[in-house]
């Protein structure tokens, strides 16, 4: 299946191209913010997929353009295999996306994966969704180009053609609170639901469970200037702004889930957190703090194993690697230790086998993983929605990128929903665990405050 590309200039920023494609069906920017990042190579944007898959009440549903859903007995991950199938095509190797699936699985779904019943969902959104998209626009950061490429063009690519030079009408609503912000915990309950984890640890249920808790306002206004507005402060190299009729996603993620070229796998998981500082010699502190943290070494090399074994059950015998172990890496408002582990997909399996197995990243459940998202379902008050699942894409040669999201808010019904977590293990101290929290949404908080 053959594509073309048209040049763009590159002079126009992918946040301004968006904007003439941000209010089409299912239009999609997944930002790499290079200014900040400049080891992040790629954006990619489209709107309007030839078709849409989605999972909701227990059952995966292909949906056409222009007709009604259709229910089918496939999971989602067979059914995206299948329909992906039909448009397979060889891709040169420096463009990252030729066409392909594009959306998200939310934590949620990972709930259903390992029978576990999802108490509420006052989001009212599928658990997985999926766009096919047969055009984007890429900017390619390494090269100082971007393009429009396309299979065939439509109405939407043909303006983006005639009107990339145009400028954009920026008359749209300003975004601005109308609620104070909650917490679906305050101090005192979530320093009870940390004991009950810490009591699961020393009866060796588990070893870390990733606790959270929801935060809520109300809002009028454009859902995307506030995502250009917080992406100033908050910008991240896995970022992303979703626009769906079922709600708004905005995703600031720092966190890489998996990454896929040529059958190689790459996740790099984040355990250990310090918060940034305006002072230079306080930030250095945080920094060699999380640095010989054993605690925070330990908790990093649990999820390294997790996810070893996870890649393992769809990966060549031999092939998992730990290239980097226990790396800082630095972020708008945080400091973090990552670790960076490969492997190669084996013969028998596949892609999609691949990240349904791995689902959801265990950075963000705790070990052993069916168990800490047990317990997880049992004491955080509300379905995670969006918040710990991941946003990404699946290119039609099956070059493939997804976060994990967190430092991400889903927007519905002019409320906006977002999330702050940490990993308990046994000697967590509560006050600095509920800070962590706290820390990991503060530029969020400082902002909604202002």
């Amino acid at each position: 299946m053959s594509y073309k590309l048209h040049p763009l200039d590159f002079s126009i920023p992918s946040e301004q191209v968006f904007e003439s494609i941000k209010n089409e069906d299912w239009s999609v920017f997944l930002n790499s913010n290079n200014k900040k990042y400049t080891d992040q190579r790629f954006d990619i944007l489209s709107a309007s997929p030839k078709q849409k898959i989605i999972f909701s009440d227990d059952s995966a549903y292909l949906i056409n353009k222009n007709e009604e859903p259709k229910k089918t007995e496939l999971c989602p991950f067979e059914l995206l295999r299948e329909v992906m199938s039909k448009y397979k095509s060889n891709c040169d190797t420096d463009i990252p996306f030729s066409g392909g699936a594009i959306g998200y699985i939310s934590y949620d779904y990972g709930n259903y994966l390992h029978n576990i019943e999802n108490k509420n969902n006052h989001f009212n959104q599928p658990l997985l969704a999926f766009g096919i998209y047969d055009w984007a626009v890429i900017y390619d950061y390494a090269l100082e180009k971007s393009f429009l490429l396309y299979h065939e063009k439509n109405s939407i690519t043909e303006n983006i053609i005639n009107n990339n030079k145009k400028s954009l009408d920026s008359n749209v609503m300003p975004f601005q609170i109308t609620s104070r912000c909650e917490s679906n915990m305050n101090y005192d309950l979530y320093e009870m639901k940390l004991l009950k984890i810490l009591e699961y640890i020393r009866a060796g249920d588990c070893y870390q469970v990733n606790l959270s808790q929801m935060f809520t306002l109300s809002y009028e206004g454009n859902e995307y200037e506030l995502y250009k507005n917080l992406n100033k402060s908050f910008a991240s190299p896995y970022s992303a702004y979703m626009n769906y009729p079922f709600g708004k996603i905005l995703s600031f993620s720092p966190e890489r889930f998996l990454s896929i070229k040529n059958n190689i796998v790459e996740t790099k998981p984040i355990k250990g957190t310090r918060p940034r500082s305006d002072d230079p010699n306080i930030d250095k502190k945080n920094i060699e703090d999380l640095e010989s943290s054993q605690k925070d070494r330990a908790e990093n090399l649990m999820i390294v194993d997790l996810l070893r074994n996870d890649l393992g059950m769809n990966c060549k015998k031999g092939s998992v690697k730990v290239d980097k172990l226990f790396d800082i890496e630095t972020f708008a408002n945080v400091h973090h230790l990552v670790s960076t582990i490969h492997a190669e997909i084996d013969s028998e399996s596949n892609i999609y086998n691949l990240i349904k197995d791995a689902f959801p990243g265990g950075s963000i459940t705790g070990a052993p993983k069916l168990r800490a998202m047990q317990i997880i379902h049992e004491l955080e008050p509300n379905n995670r929605s969006i918040y710990c699942g991941s946003i990404g894409y699946i290119s039609f040669d099956e070059k493939t990128d997804f976060n994990i999201s967190i430092r991400s808010m889903i927007s519905k019904d002019n409320n906006l929903y977002f999330w702050g977590g940490g990993g308990i293990v046994y000697d967590s101290d509560i006050r600095s665990e509920y800070n962590e929290t706290i820390s990991k949404v503060k530029p969020l908080l400082d902002i909604f405050s202002d």
